[in-house]
């Protein structure tokens, strides 16, 4: 793939959902990777099949994978699922109360305020947030028919207009605004399993035609610095305070990464070459344990390599006033003789598309996105052959805060990047193999890609108190695997053994520390923290031990 060029730009879409199901309950606790399996992940691959040449990096996490084929191969079902598969009759108070609840949970702008009748419904909930008290006079004043037409109206606003311009159904649906029928939501339920089971065939077939390449994370989505060692975090925050027991698990590290290998390569036929590592975070440890499990490149934030260049070289001292181009180009991180390829992301550009340019008229803000990259491009250093421009960003949160899920800037965006005399775009492994690093790096800054810290998931007393419970569980599970292998207790075998485990490392995930503390905003009533403690419960009850009572007390 060579090319006369200048800068390849990257766009890596990272797509992850935390692990939702209470395996024992077998219930999915929230819908999140359905609903973004239908509204994200089916379209992003898409909008780059519909365009002739762009190619792209999506990130795709082994939790979510899991998750996307359990709805499809095994009809899973989820808690809001549940409430829409009801016939509206047949709901009970307290499923009416939690409809109101749940099913406006959509951006306002772009789903409700455009339909009258969602508008209408919403009006007669009432605007503003309710208690579970008021939710229960509110609702009586619900019909069945108005309960049906939000069933389907919220389901509705999860497809991506792709989906609805290829369905004369859909589309019927859509127009048809209101008055909707059983029948209709049952071909609602259809298509949404239909879309599901098109997500991952997709994203192979793109692959295989070598217009994407497809990375990974750690299986559950772990912050990999910390499960070596939580120390690390006083790196970036000195004097932060820590957790009571000090977390240092390198081997569940390893885990976490040994099984998403395996676990990508079942599903798309080869090895990774690549890994976004959960929130960009890394560390000289994390990424000893990538390179020693055969990653060939890693990608991060730009404020990590700043701060990577100010400890090594005294003329990079200062990270602030570090020449922004540095970031334009791979790096080794070099290990004695063995080394791993990183690549920065450019931030302020990521963010300008993740927070900014959804206030934007779409063709607008695409045509000036390719303005700043030509700016790259002819600004690059005179020692840089050709540049890298990597926009690395969560590929699913941000459209919904866009007109029409963000396809017109999609479109746009695709049509005309690559016909820019000095721009192409270009898959990482691509880029890499016709630009290998020039430049070594012996040490890295610990950090992730907020901040360049680890303060979302360690420091805080809520973050603190969970790292303390999971050091707990892990000394219990370990206690309780010896005692197995001694002597297997009645009713306990060896896949319980397994799947207790999994239960844990899907606690090591670092979704659940994400919302606790003041970046939640929920209170005691946190969904994350339940099924945290959930995940952890259900290690004692699958080896048929009392549960500790610390876990049965909200963290939050």
């Amino acid at each position: 793939m060579d090319t006369p060029k200048k800068l390849g730009v990257a766009f890596l879409w990272h797509m992850h959902q935390p692990f939702y199901k209470d395996p024992l309950a077998g219930k999915y606790m929230m819908p999140w990777v359905r609903l973004h399996g239908i509204k994200d992940y089916f379209p992003m691959a898409l909008l780059v099949e519909g365009s002739d040449v762009i190619k792209a990096t999506f990130n795709l996490v082994p939790s979510l994978i899991e998750q996307i084929n359990d709805y499809v191969e095994n009809d899973a079902r989820d808690i809001f699922l549940d409430l829409t598969i009801k016939k509206a009759s047949h709901l009970t108070a307290q499923d009416k109360v939690d409809i109101l609840k749940d099913f406006f949970k959509v951006n306002f702008k772009h789903f409700i305020e455009p339909s009258a009748r969602y508008s209408e419904l919403l009006i007669k909930k009432g605007v503003k947030p309710l208690s579970g008290s008021a939710l229960k006079n509110v609702v009586k004043s619900f019909s069945s028919a108005d309960l049906l037409d939000l069933q389907v109206l919220f389901n509705m606003s999860w497809f991506h207009s792709i989906s609805i311009d290829d369905d004369i159904n859909l589309k019927d649906l859509k127009e048809k605004g209101k008055g909707y029928t059983e029948q209709d939501k049952e071909y609602i339920l259809l298509k949404q399993k239909e879309i599901l089971s098109q997500i991952l065939p997709a994203y192979k077939r793109l692959q295989d035609a070598g217009r994407i390449e497809i990375t990974t994370t750690p299986f559950y989505h772990p912050i990999l610095p910390l499960l070596c060692d939580t120390s690390i975090a006083r790196v970036s925050t000195p004097g932060m305070p820590l957790p009571k027991r000090k977390f240092s698990h390198p081997e569940d590290a390893a885990w976490q990464i040994e099984e998403a290998i395996k676990y990508y390569t079942e599903q798309f036929g080869a090895p990774p070459k690549g890994m976004w590592p959960s929130e960009g975070s890394v560390s000289d440890e994390a990424l000893d344990l990538l390179i020693s499990k055969g990653i060939d490149w890693v990608a991060t934030d730009e404020d990590i390599l700043f701060n990577s260049l100010a400890r090594s070289d005294k003329k990079y001292r200062d990270p602030g006033s570090l020449d922004r181009r540095v970031i334009y180009q791979p790096y080794n991180f070099k290990i004695d003789s063995r080394h791993i390829a990183m690549v920065f992301r450019d931030k302020n550009l990521s963010d300008m598309i993740s927070f900014n340019y959804n206030a934007w008229d779409q063709r607008e803000a695409a045509w000036d996105l390719i303005g700043h990259m030509n700016r790259v491009s002819d600004n690059l250093r005179r020692d840089t052959d050709k540049g890298i421009l990597a926009i690395i960003m969560d590929g699913e949160n941000a459209w919904e805060y866009y007109q029409n899920n963000g396809r017109q800037f999609f479109e746009t965006l695709y049509a005309n990047l690559d016909k820019q005399e000095n721009l192409f775009s270009t898959t990482i492994s691509d880029f890499l193999d016709i630009e290998p690093p020039k430049k070594n790096l012996s040490s890295i800054f610990p950090g992730s890609w907020i901040n360049h810290n680890f303060e979302i998931w360690i420091g805080q007393e809520q973050d603190n108190l969970s790292w303390d419970y999971l050091d707990k569980v892990r000394k219990d599970l370990v206690k309780f695997t010896k005692e197995f292998e001694k002597k297997a207790p009645r009713g306990v075998d060896g896949s319980r053994i397994k799947e207790a485990w999994r239960e844990f490392y899907i606690a090591e995930g670092s979704d659940w520390n994400w919302w606790y503390g003041g970046k939640a905003h929920v209170g005691a009533d946190n969904p994350f923290d339940k099924l945290y403690r959930t995940h952890l419960k259900n290690i004692y009850k699958l080896l048929k031990k009392p549960v500790p009572d610390f876990l049965k007390i909200s963290i939050a």
